[in-house]
């Protein structure tokens, strides 16, 4: 009887073993690497692009073949699903990378209805991107001509993945990031932009700085340069170039490349006056000057480390004041700070949280380390 009772059990642990439940191959799915969200032009509908990887054509030199399949509907789960009615298979959405909002949407909607559509779809990977294109339309994005020879959605990810060590001119930020900032005090929310330029005759997609968002709406934009800043501000670049002219007036005729960041936040408080003081700790290689300089002298590495130092306070402060007076929304997580370190004072400030951070004071000192000039020797 035991045995009896112990095979029973064993085929029912074994039962759900068996395989996957809602197993698919291949030639069952069509997997989607990338989608864009638009609003019809002169209509209240929605039209979703898709770019698809097609299974049916083999990958040769050219790289990854695609498809582009759109639909419209009246709202973007409506859209979403008509576009079964143009494929025969599934759309499956558990590789898709990227996805893109036209420019229109990003300030005319809240950005945590697009959030919440995504997310509501239990493939969607919480680690894809939300990417804000320039221009017209976001389905644009997938008519332009991938450089790298795979799918335009994987080339875009790369590009925001691989920026922060490279030129730090745009920032990744992945879904769950967008949600964990929207439901949280004290930050506003940034996003990457893209735009789409002329590369030898053909159009191709580029980096763009970011999206600055104010109350879930597109507020503007930073450029690449200025984005450069915000990320040294915020401790997120892990790479870039900072040109710098070697003496103290003039055009930029020296570079130096950012080995390491690291930047700290802090504050101050009289009653409900703030002041917020930022720090950073740059080390950094010489990676060309124009004149001829001796990089061995140590007074003149020095001088250059003054120079550079001027510049970072400079164009950080800069990028301050134009988030200040422009969007007037606090994309540094100066509240957030002020949140975690002194709830009584955040719960003082934050109802008027908005137009305190317009006029609050912040200090910048900057401290550049040239660690390596890579010294050349006259032979």
């Amino acid at each position: 009887m035991r045995r009896l009772i112990a095979c029973v059990l064993m085929a029912a642990m074994l039962a759900p073993l068996g395989g996957c439940w809602n197993y698919r191959g291949l030639d069952e799915i069509m997997i989607v690497m990338g989608s864009a969200i638009d609003k019809e032009q002169g209509s209240e509908n929605y039209r979703i692009t898709y770019e698809i990887i097609d299974l049916n054509k083999p990958v040769k030199a050219q790289g990854i073949n695609t498809v582009i399949v759109s639909s419209e509907g009246k709202t973007k789960f409506e859209a979403a699903r008509n576009a079964k009615k143009k494929v025969s298979n599934k759309l499956y959405f558990g590789h898709t990378q990227v996805f893109v909002i036209s420019e229109e949407i990003a300030r005319n909607e809240e950005i945590g209805g697009i959030i919440d559509f995504l997310l509501r779809d239990a493939e969607t990977r919480e680690t894809a991107c939300l990417v804000v294109l320039r221009g017209k339309t976001a389905r644009e994005i997938f008519e332009t001509k991938s450089l790298s020879n795979i799918a335009v959605s994987n080339e875009i990810h790369d590009i925001i993945s691989n920026d922060q060590k490279i030129t730090s001119s745009t920032l990744r930020v992945p879904i769950y990031e967008i949600f964990n900032t929207l439901k949280s005090e004290g930050k506003a929310l940034v996003l990457p932009a893209f735009h789409r330029v002329d590369n030898n005759g053909e159009t191709v997609n580029e980096a763009n700085g970011i999206a600055v968002f104010k109350e879930e709406k597109l507020a503007g934009f930073l450029t690449p340069e200025e984005t450069k800043y915000f990320l040294i501000a915020t401790n997120k670049t892990k790479g870039g170039i900072l040109p710098i002219a070697s003496e103290k007036s003039g055009h930029a005729d020296a570079a130096l490349e950012i080995s390491k960041n690291k930047t700290k936040l802090s504050f101050t408080a009289r009653g409900d006056k703030v002041k917020v003081k930022i720090k950073t700790e740059t080390i950094v290689y010489l990676g060309e000057i124009l004149k001829d300089i001796n990089t061995t002298d140590l007074a003149k590495i020095a001088e250059l480390q003054d120079i550079a130092e001027k510049k970072l306070e400079a164009n950080i402060m800069s990028v301050i004041k134009k988030t200040q007076s422009e969007f007037g929304a606090d994309i540094f997580g100066f509240g957030r700070m002020i949140r975690k370190k002194d709830f009584k004072l955040w719960n003082r400030l934050k109802d008027n949280w908005d137009e305190q951070f317009r006029s609050l004071k912040v200090e910048v000192r900057s401290d550049v380390k040239i660690v390596n000039t890579a010294y050349l020797m006259k032979t």
